[in-house]
């Protein structure tokens, strides 16, 4: 007889263990549910709702971290952590739905956090769909010669060549962009972003079949990339700049569209920034972004959100977001771009091995689309998470 520990990281995980037992077809789901823990926190919820949500967590068999001042009946605000299976939340969600003090809305997010875990993922653009079953590589071409890589480039010939390259070595989507957004950099007009873009567009459109992401913040750069052929809009400012303008141009084209958090303006983002509570604050702003994109029509499939570690973040704040990139996932699918940025090389060294280390861990944790510079390295890299979700 052997009594031991297993490791159970996701909803399929829990089916094979399951599975393997020779149990009734009929209970796989619900078993499975039960071996999947979740730690949920509900952040400034009425304390009146915490007192009903207590009880009823407690009627499920989930246990409730809550403020002492609940037990006290005191008015105002406050957080409350939950550890549920799957299947207690469900029962949970059944019990809220319809009781006051914002328990409707929580059993509405609750829901959510049940079918992200075991709804397969896509990233839909044109009216296509990329499979984010595993997670995939985006590759980074920049148009800028003061791009921060280095890497930078401003012939469209040689950009043509490095998207075919990457194509070929496994990248799902090509990132294009050429404004550089490092640290301290300052903006360019619209004039010359396309000025530098477009040419190179127009040639890795006719030449490669994985769709093109243009990385801009402008509505009129935005929407000429559009029309010659790009397919996703990665916007660093997630709608704060381009505003209703952008949102509608991404509808009209049928795009894709990455929303990412950035702390200030890339010219002083570094210059000490400050969170009561980083994970907290980033949600929180891009799940209002996504709420905001929709309300103009983007549907939910076509809208991804980059987290933005290296923009207005400390190391720690980074390593944070990293280790809890999975939580994002809520959100829709969720873009992972650590690729030669700054805080790797303090913690590792200026070294690929730690930036294709950084892209592995960002995945591991719940990234779907890698950015990076290093697309075949990463490619490689990622193929042995495939196998690991395999077996």
């Amino acid at each position: 007889m052997i009594v031991r520990n297993v490791v159970v990281n996701n909803l399929d995980d829990a089916l094979k263990l399951v599975k393997n037992t020779g149990c009734s077809v009929r209970v796989y789901d619900s078993l499975a549910k039960r071996g999947i823990i979740e730690s949920i926190i509900i952040e400034k919820l009425d304390n009146r709702a915490i007192n009903i949500l207590k009880q009823e967590v407690i009627s499920v068999g989930a246990g409730a971290a809550v403020n002492e001042n609940i037990v006290r009946f005191k008015r105002g605000l406050s957080d409350v952590v939950l550890f549920a299976t799957l299947n207690q939340i469900e029962k949970l969600i059944k019990k809220i739905s319809l009781q006051p003090f914002g328990l409707r809305e929580v059993a509405s997010k609750l829901g959510d956090v049940v079918n992200k875990a075991a709804k397969k993922k896509f990233f839909k653009y044109r009216q296509k769909s990329l499979n984010l079953s595993n997670p995939v590589v985006m590759g980074i071409i920049n148009m800028d010669p003061n791009s921060f890589s280095g890497d930078g480039c401003t012939d469209p010939q040689k950009a043509l060549r490095q998207a075919v390259a990457f194509e070929e070595f496994g990248a799902k989507i090509i990132d294009i962009g050429a404004e550089s957004s490092r640290p301290g950099s300052r903006f360019i007009d619209a004039k010359t972003e396309i000025k530098r873009l477009i040419p190179a567009i127009k040639k890795i459109k006719k030449n490669v079949s994985i769709p093109i992401s243009v990385d801009t913040y402008k509505y009129e750069t935005a929407k000429i990339a559009l029309s010659e052929g790009a397919d996703i809009v990665n916007d660093i400012f997630a709608l704060r700049k381009g505003k209703e303008k952008m949102a509608k141009c991404v509808v009209d084209a049928k795009a894709g569209l990455i929303l990412m958090h950035m702390k200030g303006m890339p010219k002083d983002m570094q210059i000490c920034p400050k969170y009561k509570n980083c994970v907290s604050e980033v949600y929180g702003f891009l799940d209002k972004q996504k709420k905001y994109a929709m309300s103009f029509g983007v549907e939910d499939d076509y809208i991804a959100v980059d987290p933005g570690p290296g923009f207005g973040k400390t190391v720690e704040h980074n390593v944070e977001l990293i280790k809890n990139m999975h939580i994002f996932s809520t959100l829709g699918v969720v873009v992972g771009a650590v690729s030669r940025k700054k805080f790797v090389k303090l913690v590792a060294g200026d070294d690929k091995t730690a930036f294709v280390t950084a892209n592995f861990l960002t995945a591991f944790c719940g990234a779907d689309i890698i950015r990076t510079h290093d697309v075949k390295e990463t490619v490689n890299v990622l193929k042995i998470i495939e196998f690991f979700r395999k077996v």
